[in-house]
């Protein structure tokens, strides 16, 4: 088993490692990403960032992420591989994950949103139709409103897809009743 995890805005590679002490899966390779530009504050990391215009880049994290999936799938199966993300890494599950090529074990956007949510698409890569989808959100998020992965959910499940939705008490972090799901769905 393969776990790749993805932090959030602000956060860095270690800010996943808590998760992966908790969720215990035995005989796994963890690959906790660090995300590659600095927060203008210089508090952590971020996905993106933004350019004068207002406008967030994309294609350069896509390509990172394409180069270190593209290698992953070199050396494993991709059925094996399991994709965590909590809140901006939510989102890069949302809108990258889902569109890559090769059949995951399961993807698990976390307190995440959709870049563009108006935007009428198909939100996923056809091989990816029945790859196991786990959404989870805190109820009472105040940084990412859980209406973002309820959202997320109603377009991802109108699409086909193999999507669940887990709300549960609290804010924004990743509630324990959503790890044991998880663990559940890779340890299957």
């Amino acid at each position: 088993k393969v776990i790749v995890a993805i932090h959030g805005w602000q956060g860095d590679k270690t800010s996943m490692y808590p998760v992966m002490k908790l969720m215990k899966i035995e005989n796994a390779n963890w690959f906790l990403l660090d995300a590659p530009y600095l927060v203008e504050n210089g508090k952590g990391k971020s996905w993106s960032y933004q350019h004068k215009n207002g406008v967030w880049e994309v294609d350069k994290p896509k390509e990172l992420l394409n180069n270190f999936f593209k290698q992953l799938f070199n050396q494993y199966d991709s059925k094996k591989i399991y994709v965590l993300g909590f809140s901006q890494g939510g989102m890069i599950c949302l809108d990258f994950v889902l569109y890559l090529d090769k059949v995951l074990g399961a993807v698990f956007p976390i307190c995440g949103f959709l870049r563009q949510p108006k935007l009428d698409v198909q939100r996923f890569h056809p091989c990816q139709i029945d790859t196991p989808i786990l959404i989870g959100h805190g109820k009472d998020d105040d940084i990412v409103p859980s209406e973002s992965s309820q959202l997320a959910h109603e377009l991802l499940y109108k699409q086909g897809a193999n999507v669940e939705l887990l709300l549960y008490n609290g804010k924004h972090k990743i509630g324990l009743d959503y790890v044991k799901k998880m663990v559940k769905i890779i340890n299957k």
